[in-house]
C-alpha cells in the first residue's frame, strides 16, 4: 500500500507525514509504519457523531493532531480528471461497488464502498447528531473540546480567516487550495503566505503546501516566514516510480536543494532565512 511505503520513507528520511481520512490505510497501521507520531488531515463526516468517534480513534491511536481541512467544503471542479476519466478503460467495481469514485465531481465522499477507505469504517452506531449546513468556526470550537490533540485548519488563504483561526485557539494553520483543485482562483499559496502571517501576527505556525517542487521553493516560503512547508505530487510521483525509494530519493533531493540555496545565500541556519534573501518578481 501506498501510505506504508511513504510512511516507511517519512521514517527513513526523518519527515512528518500527514494522512488523509480516505486514504487506503489505516491511521494505525501507518503510524506502526513509521515507527512514530502522524498527524490526521480530517474531512468532517455529515453525522458529528462518526466525526467525534473518528477524532477519538486517531488520538488513542497516537496522532499528536488533527488537520481539519476547510478547502473542500464546498466541493471542486475538477476538469483534467474528469476529462481523463473517459480514457480510463478499467472497471471501476472492482474497487468501488458504486462505480467510479465521486470525490472531485460531487465534493463528496462516496460511502456506498468503503473497502479502500479503512478510516472511514468500524464506529458503533450511535444517535446521529447531522451537521447542519456547512461547518462555521463552531465545527471548529466543537473539534478542539472533543480533543486533546493540537487542532490545525488546512486551507486558509486570507489574513481575515487567520485571524480568526487565531481567536478560535487554532495551534496552526496550513495555507492551502487543495493542489489548486478547489480553491482555484490561480493564486500560488506561496503568494498568499505573506498575507496569512500577517493574520497571525507570527502567533502560531503557518505550514505551506502546493507547488513546492524544488528546494529554491522551500527556501523562498521559508523566507517569508512559513514555519514548514508540505508536499504532495513530488513525493506521489516517486511513490508511483520505485515505491518507498522513489519517495525517498523525493525527499533527498528536496533537502540537497534546500541545503545549496542556503549554503549559496549564506545562512547557516533557518533562523538565518529571511527576507532579504528573496526579491518579488
Amino acid at each position: 500500500l501506498g501510505e506504508i511505503a511513504t510512511a516507511r520513507a517519512a521514517k527513513a528520511k526523518n519527515h512528518l507525514m500527514v494522512l488523509s481520512t480516505v486514504a487506503t490505510t489505516s491511521i494505525e497501521d501507518v503510524i506502526e509504519a513509521r515507527g512514530g507520531p502522524v498527524w490526521f488531515q480530517l474531512y468532517h463526516q455529515s453525522d458529528w457523531a462518526v466525526t467525534k468517534q473518528m477524532v477519538k480513534r486517531v488520538e488513542k491511536a497516537g496522532a499528536p493532531a488533527i488537520a481539519f481541512t476547510v478547502d473542500l467544503l464546498g466541493g471542486s471542479n475538477r476538469e483534467t480528471m474528469v476529462r481523463e476519466a473517459r480514457k480510463d478503460t478499467r472497471t471501476c467495481t472492482k474497487c468501488h461497488l458504486g462505480g467510479a469514485p465521486l470525490p472531485g465531481v460531487s465534493g463528496q465522499v462516496d460511502d456506498r464502498d468503503n473497502r479502500r477507505k479503512p478510516n472511514l469504517v468500524g464506529y458503533q452506531k450511535a444517535t446521529p447528531i447531522p451537521e447542519v449546513g456547512t461547518p462555521t468556526w463552531e465545527f471548529i470550537d466543537r473539534l478542539k473540546q472533543s480533543t486533546s490533540m493540537k487542532v490545525l485548519i488546512k486551507g486558509i488563504v486570507t489574513a481575515e480567516d487567520a485571524d480568526l483561526a487565531v481567536q478560535h485557539g487554532v495551534d496552526g494553520l496550513f495555507v492551502s487550495n487543495h493542489g489548486g483543485r478547489a480553491e482555484n482562483s490561480r493564486r500560488a499559496t506561496i503568494t498568499s503566505l505573506p498575507e496569512v502571517l500577517l493574520g497571525t501576527q507570527r502567533r502560531i505556525p503557518v505550514i505551506c503546501d502546493g507547488g513546492f517542487r524544488r528546494g529554491t521553493d522551500v527556501f523562498k516560503a521559508m523566507a517569508l516566514g512559513a514555519t514548514s512547508i508540505g508536499i504532495g505530487r513530488p513525493y506521489i510521483w516517486g511513490l508511483g516510480a520505485f515505491g518507498q525509494e522513489g519517495v525517498e530519493a523525493v525527499l533527498g533531493l528536496l533537502r540537497k536543494e534546500f541545503e545549496v540555496a542556503m549554503k549559496q545565500s549564506g545562512t547557516r541556519s533557518l533562523a538565518e532565512i529571511s527576507l532579504k534573501h528573496i526579491t518579488p518578481a
